[in-house]
């Protein structure tokens, strides 16, 4: 046998080894299967015809392989086969172009039709399954989520997905903190790679995933058209990967598709309640303005003072009736609620509490609740001196109704409370937006600081159209 130098490179040998005998790595050709090199030699030799065939070694990390292609031609003197003439070359790089070119077109045709199904699909909790199980056969990774980012902002809910424990899809919950891949995910507001998350030194990673024993992932945000995030589109392995471009741009452009179907369905959905909402409103908002009047009325020592209370309450209508309808009668944020239903009191309030978006008609509800107590603050309350305050702070808590808001609103500063007062039409008319027509809650009290209100709001979600929700759910953050 006669071999070129470089042949030992690429056999793993070192110079002078093969010393003209067959000794090439004949265990790593015994490993091939039939069709294999040492196969091929010998067919050749029968048949006389040339041959070429492709074989794999291993390569200098166990997650690498090389693979090299080889060719043979028979010299037949007299009939009888006396020499074999054979050229071997490194054709990794070029199979491996060919592989992520089959893959990437795989990837831009699994793209196109999620995309078509992202138009036509009206159910977006089937969508969202199909979503997770093509990610996850297109990566070839056991573990794939859809995780919707809630009101309040500080949880994210397992939407849909495989691989996971039995019960969590559809009820456990995430942290949004910077501690989660999800978290940094929507904090950086781009794709996060995971090789190791043992570690991982940007955060320690979810409960979740650790119980999944989960070792690398990907993982991309879900973005909104107001600027915030739905959510996050993660896909997960209990083994050790190394994610290439082409697996993030795909997991990237899937989280695209994601929020155009979820827009798309937002759009929907606002179109059918638009026009529900024209038929049932312009009832309710004649009926309203006229129970307003004539409450109002009999609670008014005359002409000026109906006008002056009837405009003031009719304004904080037109208010939040302006910011749903501009919004295109989507969520309306609470910060902006109330910096305009407080706009002649700002230098006197203080805002606290996570960025909370609102329905119709929670939004109609707690800007009357709202405007009656500042007009009653400005009246009796701090208000109605310069020195007075009033602390606005609000959180989002899950109780047995769901997530719910609760806004409390604490008066100092003022002139000592009448405790004996008369209980007004503004107090009534409280109550009876937040309990009657919100299903919610309303406590008072009076401190020598001023009045103390607890308001306690159920909020339906509208950011995730069309998903059922659980009653019960776990949390493994």
């Amino acid at each position: 046998m006669t071999w070129s130098t470089k042949l030992e490179d690429f056999h793993g040998h070192r110079e002078q080894m093969l010393e003209g005998t067959f000794s090439i790595a004949p265990e790593d050709l015994k490993s091939q299967d039939t069709t294999g090199v040492l196969a091929a030699i010998g067919q050749a030799l029968q048949t006389r015809e040339p041959y070429r065939v492709e074989y794999r070694l291993p390569g200098p990390s166990e997650r690498e392989e090389r693979w090299f292609e080889a060719s043979v031609t028979v010299v037949v003197q007299d009939g009888a086969a006396v020499q074999l003439l054979g050229m071997c070359r490194d054709v990794t790089e070029r199979l491996r172009v060919n592989r992520e070119v089959r893959v990437r077109a795989r990837q831009q045709e699994t793209l196109a039709r999620l995309g078509e199904r992202a138009l036509t699909e009206g159910d977006l909790q089937k969508f969202f399954n199909e979503v997770v199980t093509t990610v996850g056969e297109i990566l070839d990774l056991e573990m794939v989520k859809i995780l919707e980012l809630v009101p309040g902002d500080a949880e994210l809910l397992l939407r849909a997905g495989i691989g996971w424990h039995a019960g969590l899809v559809g009820a456990a919950n995430v942290s949004t903190t910077r501690d989660t891949q999800a978290g940094y995910t929507l904090a950086s507001g781009r794709p996060v790679i995971v090789e190791d998350l043992a570690s991982e030194t940007r955060f320690t990673g979810a409960p979740l995933l650790k119980e999944h024993g989960v070792v690398s992932g990907l993982t991309a945000p879900i973005a909104g058209r107001d600027g915030r995030a739905y959510g996050v589109l993660g896909a997960h392995t209990a083994k050790r990967r190394k994610f290439n471009d082409y697996d993030v741009a795909f997991l990237a452009s899937v989280a695209n598709v994601v929020a155009g179907a979820i827009q798309r369905r937002q759009l929907d959905q606002r179109h059918e309640l638009m026009i529900r909402e024209l038929r049932h409103r312009s009832g309710n908002l004649f009926s309203q303005l006229l129970a307003l009047f004539s409450q109002t009325a009999k609670n008014s020592r005359g002409v000026a003072d109906l006008v002056a209370k009837y405009e003031a309450r009719v304004l904080a209508l037109a208010n939040a009736h302006r910011l749903i309808t501009e919004g295109g009668w989507k969520s309306t944020s609470l910060s902006e609620l109330l910096n305009t239903l407080l706009a002649p009191f700002l230098d006197r309030v203080s805002f606290s509490g996570p960025n909370v978006f609102l329905e119709p008609d929670p939004t109609f509800g707690l800007s009357m609740a709202v405007h009656e107590l500042a007009t009653n603050a400005s009246k009796h309350g701090s208000l109605s001196n310069p020195s007075g305050r009033v602390g606005l702070s609000w959180t989002v808590t899950r109780t047995q109704q769901g997530l719910t808001l609760v806004l409390q609103w604490k008066e100092s500063r003022g002139p000592a409370p009448r405790r004996t007062r008369r209980v007004g039409f503004g107090s009534r008319l409280i109550n009876m937006v937040i309990e009657r027509q919100l299903n919610g809650q309303v406590e008072q009290s009076f401190t020598a600081e001023g009045l103390h209100a607890r308001l306690t709001v159920p909020l339906t979600h509208e950011r995730w159209p069309g998903g059922a929700r659980s009653a019960a759910r776990t949390d493994p953050s």
